[in-house]
């Protein structure tokens, strides 16, 4: 650890709550080289526990000095796993000018609907009503935390918006969260459930960053702290705590940073192999690509920008099952590997070993509030007994339709398995040490003699299968993006396994070249490199310290903001309109387009410094859209112009 005790240096510490692991990097942040990592279980009960544990690990390592950490970068599952699990504040919800369809599901406690609103042209749809929006105001502030509004078309005009903030403030004083501040991007439905979400996640983002700055802090480091955001980029817990739904998809969105950055490319695909799932995003110009539409989070539909990221449920702790007829299943569950239960639990590898059994469950360390009397009873007979077999809770737990009720438990991460995974095979092939290589013998001795197998074969076909699968998703990934669509149906499975050689066939050969490099991160992403680069025909690159890929990315990636203009002609003028701004009228075109461009530039600049940013660079594109007919100009008459800009600086150090 000497290059640690070189003082004056610029060190970055970096820190991801993963799926398994939580880890922590330190990085020299001029030369984006890696001096010392730390890995702690995620605990995903209270990720900060787990986040705690994984900075002591590595702030206890010799040489170094807390003093030279300049920045701190933090990745995390929370606003996703937050989501996805219904937490939150309670909130409100007053529309303007719109009412929702009977199927839309917006994720409100409590709404009203009100007149106003504005066109698509950014002019006023109807005035609004006072006395109306008092009433709904005064009705909706009632027993929930926060307010989100939403008006129809305020990316274009958010005058109503804004009256009805301050309304909220005078009668209630509550926090309000306008959908104009969060997005420029048309969708009613989709703005007004971006604004909901991130109203519901302003609590829990705020204990999150208290609880890791007093950790910090406590610690003697006094950097500044950012968060990732979804899109690939980085903002200071300030501007988190007041856009927190940004930081959904941030591991992803982390692992295709941190991957490029170690590799030291700019175009490429990275393949992120993780205990839950494997990501794969492709990166332009050293950014990963975004979704067009904005993301989706379960049922929920954003206008959140983020990584557009293909995820295949196959991990490291993917369950590995076998039937009585020798038919294995990777299954998409994620399981705790035997071989690393075998290190968490006193007794297990004894009770592996005389239960002849590879699949059992545990309770995680919670109260379990909430449960009826059916999950109850198993919860507790799991957090009394430890890791159990199936056939003990159908012997012991008086429930019927067992699989119902543990599917329950575990949706609500009351509980989790327990079985073979193709951790446990690493932990056999000698790859991979982090647990009880016994336990994974045991494991693969249950389930090998009813496929005929050693142990050497066993292994090999399972890591075949998880390099066959990688190689599919990574065609489906680009028949998407360059066809558009995915062909369905067995002929089509047919080819791809063909393709990527997850299967032979005595009459037909089909080679794949990819165009792009391949980038390899996670734990497990070494063994895989020589079996997806000849089913792929291009070059895996698994850079060294590929294993903290996601940490890395949390710390040595730049901020990065957007802001989008658009101007209508219309009877000879020019109305310029954007989300920020209140509309504006010119007589000239260049009149517009100047005004258009300064407003914007001005606009994301000051985005990027609120940020945090500094060195900021920012770029202007105008597009014109044109179409035929009307009052002809050469043909063509501009039906309108877009004027977007992109601020990118780097955080302080």
């Amino acid at each position: 650890m000497d290059h640690l005790k070189e003082k004056g240096k610029k060190l970055g510490l970096g820190i991801d709550t993963g799926g398994t692991y939580t880890d922590a990097v330190i990085i020299d942040l001029k030369e984006k080289k890696v001096l010392a990592k730390a890995k702690a279980p995620t605990t995903h009960h209270n990720l900060a526990i787990g986040l705690r544990e994984a900075v002591d690990g590595i702030l206890e390592m010799d040489g170094l000095d807390v003093e030279d950490i300049r920045l701190v970068g933090v990745s995390t599952t929370l606003a996703t796993n937050s989501i996805l699990e219904g937490k939150g504040a309670r909130v409100g919800l007053i529309g303007i000018g719109w009412k929702p369809k009977e199927d839309w599901y917006l994720g409100e406690q409590k709404a009203a609907f009100i007149s106003g609103g504005h066109e698509v042209n950014g002019l006023e749809k109807e005035p609004m009503n006072m006395e109306e929006a008092e009433i709904a105001v005064n009705e909706v502030c009632h027993g929930v935390d926060v307010i989100a509004v939403s008006g129809l078309f305020s990316v274009y005009n958010h005058n109503h918006e804004s009256k009805i903030r301050r309304l909220i403030k005078e009668k209630s004083g509550l926090p309000v969260i306008c959908g104009h501040e969060l997005t420029g991007e048309l969708g009613i439905m989709e703005r007004t459930v971006t604004a909901v979400l991130n109203a519901r996640l302003i609590p829990i983002l705020d204990t999150f960053i208290d609880d890791v700055e007093g950790s910090l802090r406590k610690r003697g480091v006094v950097a500044p702290i950012m968060v990732f955001k979804g899109d690939g980029s980085l903002m200071n817990i300030e501007t988190a705590r007041e856009r927190p739904v940004e930081t959904i998809l941030s591991g992803p969105a982390a692992s295709s940073m941190g991957g490029r950055i170690l590799a030291g490319l700019t175009d490429c695909i990275v393949i992120d192999i993780g205990g839950t799932s494997t990501d794969i995003a492709f990166l332009d110009g050293g950014f990963p690509r975004i979704v067009p539409e904005g993301a989706n989070i379960g049922q929920w539909r954003t206008r959140v920008r983020a990584v557009d990221m293909w995820t295949a449920a196959l991990g490291g702790d993917s369950e590995i099952v076998v039937d009585r007829r020798g038919n294995m299943e990777l299954r998409a569950d994620r399981v705790i590997p035997l071989s690393l239960a075998a290190e968490m639990y006193e007794g297990f590898l004894d009770k592996l070993e005389t239960s002849g059994e590879t699949r059992f469950l545990v309770a995680y360390p919670r109260d379990g509030d909430g449960l009826n009397e059916k999950e109850r009873s198993l919860f507790d007979f799991l957090r009394k007994n430890g890791p159990s077999t199936w056939s003990e809770l159908k012997r012991n737990v008086d429930v019927v339709l067992l699989d119902r009720f543990v599917k329950r438990l575990r949706d609500k991460n009351m509980i989790v398995g327990i079985g073979l995974t193709p951790t446990d095979i690493l932990h056999l092939k000698g790859d991979y040490q982090k647990g009880s290589v016994r336990a994974a013998e045991i494991g693969v001795d249950l389930y090998r003699p009813s496929m005929g197998l050693t142990r050497n074969e066993f292994a090999s076909i399972v890591l075949n299968r998880v390099a066959a699968k990688i190689s599919q998703e990574v065609i489906k990934k680009i028949i998407l993006d360059d066809g558009g669509m995915m062909p369905q149906g067995r002929s089509c499975d047919f080819l791809l396994e063909t393709a990527s050689r997850g299967i032979d066939s005595d009459l037909i050969q089909m080679d794949v070249k990819v165009k792009r490099k391949i980038v390899g991160i996670g734990a497990p992403a070494h063994v895989y490199v020589s079996e997806i680069e000849k089913r792929l025909g291009t070059e895996v690159i698994v850079p060294e310290n590929h294993e903290v890929g996601n940490a890395v990315g949390a710390v040595c990636s730049p901020i990065v903001e957007t802001a989008h203009v658009v101007i209508f002609p219309q009877d000879e003028k020019f109305h310029v309109f954007s989300s920020f701004y209140i509309p504006v009228t010119y007589s000239h075109i260049e009149q517009a387009v100047g005004a258009a461009r300064n407003m914007v530039e001005r606009h994301v600049r000051e985005r990027a410094e609120k940020a945090g940013a500094q060195e900021i660079n920012v770029k202007v594109e105008v597009d014109y859209k044109k179409s035929i007919g009307g009052e002809l100009v050469a043909g063509e008459i501009i039906s309108r112009i877009d004027v977007n800009a992109r601020a990118v600086g780097q955080p302080p150090i």
